[in-house]
């Protein structure tokens, strides 16, 4: 008795450790894969171009976020279902459809026939289920773009008294998301039930029809191992069936996911383009005409500019009048329709992408800050290297940037919070200045970036700024 215990006890223990094994394994091969997806997927979101993210078409930025978190999350409970179920329930199948066709084949093609018709019913309600996810699939990220707008945004929204109406708006949302979920769950409780009515039905219809078949065919023995294997078989069928309505569920998700990799760019860099050590800042905009869509009136028409090495150009004009649009096209981020730009007798859609922007820095009127330290902000072109903190002292020193950063706890190493939330205005135009200045790249574009500056520190900078760069070419 002993004896028998222990054995018992030893296999009850390496039952644990293989299922333990198993699911750690199937766990690590899920997760994995959507890690790579993630970052297959970003990678590619970074590749896309400007368009993407502007203009009546754009893709709200919390939706992109959504799908890279949260759905990629629902395509790892995707994957391990569908390994968990579709491997193991797969070799039963096989094994008592296999019992099934050596103890009886005429009743085994008579059990077959049932396959068919239930297929199709579990297809329908797979698609139904499909649809139903994907629209719950799009309430959830409609909910977290919105948040991903408005929280940043509480500022104005309590200085205009829109907490009513933000409670409003994000309840009309959650409503619609909690709609959407219920039917989803619903379906998705209802689709097990159904199926194994379906099987019920079936088995009960054999059973009598098998009795029928089987009377003059074999001893009673050879029927009631018919009939357990048939049972065996019925259970991973389900299991199977169950992973397929898990495949449907996540498929939206998937096809989410892959829709940010799937485009063409209308900015492409040519096979032989060419890499441009230095540039002296010639800069020239010849008969250039532009359009951020067919339908809409072109913001530049024939434009015609010459900006020679080291000259200080100031574009002046109304809101919307293309200012913002030139220094998109000189950074290639669009294409003209008509026409060329040139930088240093060169036309920019012959040059390696990377190298133009190495020559070419931006600071916009919309302060670009991110999560971090000053020194990381100032010294971002380097993060992936060794950030040089000569170089981003004297940038914050030139910028005017080193004034305040003296008196933060930390100093240089002090973090700034999401997006800088931890500075002030001014502060962060310096410290965007001082990260341009960081670059020393021959063309400085200062997209009204002095905007947010008092009239001392914006004397100051435009004085440094002067002696920076007295051999390179500024344009405000």
């Amino acid at each position: 008795m002993v004896r028998e215990g222990l054995a018992l006890a030893a296999l009850a223990g390496a039952r644990s450790v293989t299922g333990y094994l198993q699911q750690a394994f199937l766990w690590e091969a899920a997760l994995k894969s959507v890690y790579k997806i993630r970052v297959h997927v970003f990678d590619r979101v970074l590749q896309r171009d400007l368009g993407f993210f502007e203009g009546n078409d754009s893709v709200p930025s919390g939706d992109v976020a959504y799908r890279i978190t949260a759905e990629a999350s629902d395509v790892a409970d995707t994957v391990y279902s569908l390994l968990n179920t579709i491997v193991p329930n797969s070799l039963q199948v096989i094994a008592m459809a296999t019992q099934m066709v050596v103890v009886s084949p005429a009743l085994s093609f008579m059990a077959a026939l049932a396959i068919p018709w239930t297929s199709l019913i579990i297809a329908y309600l797979g698609q139904r289920l499909r649809q139903i996810s994907r629209n719950a699939h799009l309430s959830v990220a409609r909910l977290s773009a919105y948040l991903n707008e408005v929280v940043p945004s509480i500022l104005a929204v309590k200085a205009n008294n829109g907490e009513l109406k933000e409670s409003m708006r994000f309840q009309m949302l959650a409503l619609d998301d909690l709609e959407k979920l219920l039917r989803k769950r619903k379906m998705k409780a209802l689709m097990p039930q159904i199926v194994q009515a379906l099987y019920i039905g079936g088995l009960l219809l054999f059973s009598a029809g098998s009795l029928v078949v089987s009377k003059n065919s074999f001893d009673a023995s050879g029927f009631l191992s018919f009939i357990m294997a048939l049972t065996l078989l019925i259970e991973p069928i389900q299991d199977v069936g169950k992973a397929y309505n898990e495949l449907k569920q996540g498929e939206p998700a998937i096809e989410r996911l892959f829709d940010l990799t799937r485009f063409k760019s209308k900015v492409i860099e040519k096979p032989d383009a060419v890499d441009l050590d230095s540039i002296t800042g010639d800069i020239k905009f010849c008969g250039v005409t532009f359009r951020y869509a067919d339908n809409m009136p072109p913001v530049l028409n024939g434009l015609n500019l010459h900006i020679k090495p080291g000259e200080r150009v100031a574009l002046v004009g109304p809101s919307g009048g293309g200012k913002t649009t030139l220094t998109k096209l000189l950074l290639r981020l669009y294409d003209p329709h008509c026409g060329c730009i040139l930088v240093d007798n060169h036309d920019v859609q012959d040059v390696q992408l990377k190298s133009l922007r190495e020559h070419i820095v931006l600071v916009s009127q919309d302060i670009m800050l991110f999560s971090g330290t000053v020194a990381e902000n100032i010294g971002y072109r380097d993060l992936i290297g060794k950030v040089n903190m000569e170089q981003v002292e004297n940038a914050a020193r030139i910028s005017n940037a080193d004034e305040f950063i003296a008196t933060l706890s930390d100093g240089y190493e002090t973090n700034i919070g999401q997006r800088g939330s931890l500075l002030s205005g001014g502060q962060k135009q310096r410290l965007a200045i001082a990260r341009a200045l960081y670059r020393k790249s021959s063309v400085l574009i200062l997209d009204e970036a002095t905007s947010a500056l008092d009239s001392k520190s914006e004397l100051l900078v435009r004085q440094a700024l002067e002696r920076m760069m007295a051999d390179h070419t500024l344009t405000f």
